[in-house]
């Protein structure tokens, strides 16, 4: 079983490693990490190989040519799977690209199924293998692989109460909240602690939502009994609502940042405001106002941590004026709040309602604005190249390459 490992999955595999290692797969598995294509050519050296892939939307052409890459030095002997965001957001588009299975949303069960199909020497009762979304509990297995050594930050809850429209996270998980609880994790933690896993981050579309059902407010208690049990595992310390997850500005409150300030090791808090524009929040669904966002920067700021602010340009339909609302709200937040600001620019994701929606061109004073708070060291992001990809995308879209 070998994996490609790359930049943008290296929190997804531990993960993957992890559901191996849980259901004893490991001791029948070969289990390899390649870092090249050169590598995995290597690797898949007999008849008998897995070669697995997950990936984003953005990294669509490097995979395709990987694949063919791979089916001209290696022909039919090796099964290609693919799995990840991309693939749960366009199963069919991704099947074409030359895959044998792909893994469409959760793959908790499918993913050891198939292996164990595959044990059998029987192929998969389907090409495209898709589990319901949200109806098993989270934490069935480890949340990282201790045989690799490869930890991640630990996933501490699936699903999302909201449904923005530009993200696949609901799409792909539900609107049901599912927590995994310390107890889950906690002896891996400890395993891990003498094999090098120091620091605790966690991954959660909302970090602040943990423990929440639907109740849209902050479970203070259950947030309180995570990091307690977090901090007895004897990990060196504990960060919450820093990357890679983030908080929502609704759900800031002093109560939750005083249990963040008293456990917690972060300076930084970072919050999704994604627009200063009411208009552009309520279009793409996003649930709450530009004011609760400034709220929620200046709540951090008052806390004693630093927000690290993720702002979203090029949304459809987007207006100057919308990108001059969160240019006026930007300057605000780093002028009074300290803030640093995360940039990104719209990119059309399959499986999301505004996937056939055309990004809005940046105009040259949101380009020059964002340019200048990079120069001081206030802003950062890789919303230059999101741009272009962004367009890609839209390419890809027209060209049927991707079929969601």
């Amino acid at each position: 079983m070998i994996f490609r490992k790359t930049r943008g999955n290296r929190h997804t595999l531990p993960r993957l490693l992890g559901i191996l290692e849980g259901e004893g797969l490991n001791q029948d598995f070969d289990v390899r990490l390649g870092d090249s294509i050169g590598e995995m050519i290597r690797l898949a050296c007999n008849d008998k190989a897995i070669i697995g892939f997950s990936f984003m939307t953005l990294h669509l052409m490097e995979v395709k040519a990987e694949v063919v890459r791979l089916r001209k030095c290696l022909g039919e002997k090796v099964q290609i799977i693919a799995g990840g965001p991309h693939a749960s957001g366009d199963p069919r588009g991704t099947l074409n690209l030359g895959f044998d299975s792909v893994f469409a949303g959760e793959a908790d069960r499918t993913f050891p199924a198939f292996l164990r199909r595959y044990l059998c020497g029987k192929k998969p009762e389907a090409s495209i293998l898709m589990d319901e979304k949200g109806n098993f509990p989270l934490g069935n297995h480890p949340p990282f692989s201790l045989e690799h050594r490869f930890f991640a930050p630990i996933e501490i809850t699936r699903g999302c109460l909201y449904g923005c429209h530009f993200c696949q996270t609901p799409r792909i998980f539900g609107h049901h909240l599912r927590h995994r609880q310390v107890s889950d994790f906690a002896e891996a933690v400890k395993k891990g602690v003498p094999r090098g896993y120091r620091q605790i981050t966690f991954i959660s579309p909302n970090a602040f939502s943990y423990g929440a059902e639907s109740s849209k407010e902050p479970n203070l208690k259950a947030i309180e009994e995570i990091l307690i049990g977090c901090k007895e595992t004897g990990a060196l310390g504990i960060h919450l609502g820093c990357y890679p997850s983030e908080v929502r500005p609704d759900w800031v409150t002093p109560e939750v940042l005083e249990l963040v300030k008293k456990y917690c090791r972060n300076q930084t808090i970072v919050l999704g405001a994604q627009s200063g524009s009411d208009s552009i929040l309520s279009a793409v669904h996003r649930g709450h106002t530009a004011s609760q966002a400034l709220k929620g920067a200046r709540l951090i700021h008052e806390a004693g941590f630093r927000p690290h602010v993720d702002f979203v340009f090029g949304f459809p339909e987007e207006t100057r004026e919308d990108r001059g609302l969160s240019i006026s709200m930007i300057h605000k937040m780093i002028d009074d709040y300290g803030a640093r600001i995360h940039a990104h620019v719209f990119m059309p994701l399959p499986g999301t309602p505004l996937f056939h929606k055309n990004p809005s061109r940046l105009d040259l004073e949101t380009k020059n604005a964002l340019s200048e708070w990079e120069k001081k060291g206030t802003l950062d992001g890789w919303w230059r190249d999101q741009e272009g990809i962004g367009w890609k995308i839209v390419n890809w879209r027209e060209e049927g390459m991707i079929k969601a």
